[in-house]
C-alpha cells in the first residue's frame, strides 16, 4: 500500500513486471484475477524465467537499499492467488481465502459459513486501491467471531475505508449471529508490504489458533472495545502471541509489545533460537536516514522463491 497522495517514481518498478502488465489498470487486473478458477493460472503469466528475474531484482534492492523507495504491491497482487494456493497446500488444514473485492469476500464468507467450518482466514483487498488486510474467523459456541487485523493503523485512509467496506458487506449478508471487530496492529512501516504482512499473519492465525481463543471469546461477548470503534494496538497486544509480531518494522512498536508481554522477552520466534528482539536487530537496515526492519522484504523473497519449487 502506498502512502496517501504518493506516486511511484522509482524507475526500478518497470523492471519487476512486464510492460503490458504494468500498464494494466487496477480495475482490469482485479476483474481478470477474479475470473481465474485456479490461482496458478495467474502465476503462469509470469514464466519461471521472469519470476527468477523478479527475485534477482528484489535481492538487488536489498543490497543497494532501493527497497526503501520501491513499491511492490503491483507484483504482489498478481502473485497473491498463487501464494495463497501455496499456503493452503503447505498447511492442508488451513482454510485461507483470497478476496480481491468486497463482493468476492461476501461469496467466500458464505462458503465458509455454509460449510460449517470452525475456523478460516481471509486476505481481503480494498478493491479500489491495492491494500490488504487479514480476517480471522472462528466459531465460538455456535456464534461467528470475525476479527480484522490491519497491519498499519486506521489513521491510514485506505485501511479505514477497507474496514468500513467489510463491515457494510457483513451487514448486507444474511448471516447467523456474528461479532465483527476491526483491530490495528501498527507493525507496518514501509510503503507496500501490506500483502506480505497479511499473508504472514494469515498463516500464523492458523498455526496459533488455540492461542486466539480468548480474543474471539471476548469478541463474541462484546468486551473487546466500545461499540462502533476499533481495537487499539496497545489493547490488542495483550491478546496476540509473539509470533504475529515477527515482522514488526519499528523498534518502538516492538518495545510496546514486550512491555505488555514481559514473559515474551526470552521466547524464541524461529528455528535459529532467536528472540523477537534479536531477530529484529539482525534485520535492521539504515537507508536515507531511516532505520527499518527488512524482515517483511525478506519474507517476500521467501514467498516468491516458493513459487519456483
Amino acid at each position: 500500500m502506498k502512502p496517501q497522495d504518493s506516486k511511484d517514481t522509482a524507475a526500478h518498478a518497470s523492471q519487476i513486471a512486464e510492460s503490458n502488465i504494468e500498464n494494466e489498470s487496477l480495475e482490469s487486473l482485479i476483474a481478470r484475477l477474479e475470473q481465474l478458477n485456479a490461482p496458478q493460472k495467474e502465476e503462469s503469466t509470469l514464466s519461471q524465467e521472469k519470476l527468477k528475474a523478479i527475485i534477482t531484482d528484489l535481492e538487488d534492492d536489498l543490497v543497494t537499499g532501493r527497497w526503501i523507495n520501491s513499491y511492490y504491491e503491483n507484483i504482489d497482487i498478481r502473485l497473491m492467488p498463487a501464494l495463497v494456493e501455496k499456503a493452503n497446500s503447505k498447511y492442508p488444514e488451513m482454510n485461507l481465502k483470497l478476496a480481491l473485492t468486497a463482493e468476492e469476500f461476501s461469496h467466500a464468507l458464505k462458503e465458509v459459513v455454509e460449510s460449517d467450518a470452525k475456523s478460516a482466514q481471509f486476505i481481503v483487498n480494498s478493491g479500489s486501491k491495492i491494500h490488504f488486510a487479514v480476517l480471522d474467523y472462528q466459531k465460538v459456541d455456535d456464534k461467528i467471531s470475525l476479527i480484522m487485523l490491519e497491519p498499519t493503523t486506521f489513521q491510514n485512509i485506505t485501511a479505514c475505508k477497507l474496514g468500513i467496506k467489510i463491515n457494510q458487506t457483513l451487514q448486507c449478508l444474511q448471516l447467523p449471529p456474528y461479532s465483527f471487530t476491526t483491530a490495528e496492529m501498527d507493525i507496518q512501516r514501509s510503503s507496500s508490504e501490506c500483502g506480505m504482512f497479511s499473508l504472514s499473519l494469515a498463516k500464523k492465525l492458523h498455526l496459533e489458533s488455540d492461542k486466539l481463543a480468548r480474543l474471539h471469546k471476548d469478541n463474541v461477548k462484546g468486551v473487546l472495545c466500545e461499540p462502533n470503534s476499533s481495537l487499539s494496538a496497545e489493547k490488542l497486544d495483550s491478546y496476540l502471541p509473539i509470533s504475529l509480531y515477527k515482522h514488526a518494522q519499528g523498534r518502538k512498536r516492538l518495545e510496546q509489545y514486550l512491555k505488555t508481554n514481559p514473559d515474551a522477552e526470552h521466547e524464541t520466534v524461529n528455528k535459529k533460537g532467536e528472540t523477537l528482539r534479536e531477530r529484529f536487530e539482525k534485520n535492521l537496515r539504515t537507508t536515507e536516514g531511516k532505520t527499518v526492519s527488512v524482515s517483511s522484504h525478506q519474507k517476500r523473497l521467501t514467498e516468491y522463491k516458493s513459487l519456483m519449487m
